[in-house]
């Protein structure tokens, strides 16, 4: 078993003022949302079957209203293959990666 943090996380960045100043923004990094979205990546190439239970482990996630998730090493595995799969993380992406990689055995 596998015990992953769901919780999300605050990230900064810049962004145009109204004025059209550069400033410093802070918001909330989606950690479920970015998940949900890396396991339907088209790059995992998905067959009908996989498609399924990459369903029903998604609903798992969604539905957790907890700060953490047991996931079995399966369903670890499958989210595992979609990080090890994506191209293009950003600096933001930092903490979500480790948290992925650095699960917690229990």
């Amino acid at each position: 078993m596998r015990k992953l943090n769901l919780k999300d996380y605050q990230i900064t960045g810049k962004a145009k003022s109204a004025e059209g100043k550069i400033i410093d923004v802070t918001g909330p990094y989606k950690v479920k949302d970015s998940i949900l979205n890396l396991m339907f990546s088209r790059d995992l190439q998905l067959s009908g079957a996989e498609l399924v239970k990459q369903n029903v482990l998604a609903t798992k996630i969604e539905t957790c209203k907890d700060d953490f998730i047991l996931l079995e090493d399966e369903e670890y595995e499958r989210i595992k293959r979609a990080f090890d799969t994506f191209k293009g993380f950003g600096r933001n992406d930092v903490e979500l990666v480790t948290r992925i990689q650095e699960t917690e055995k229990i």
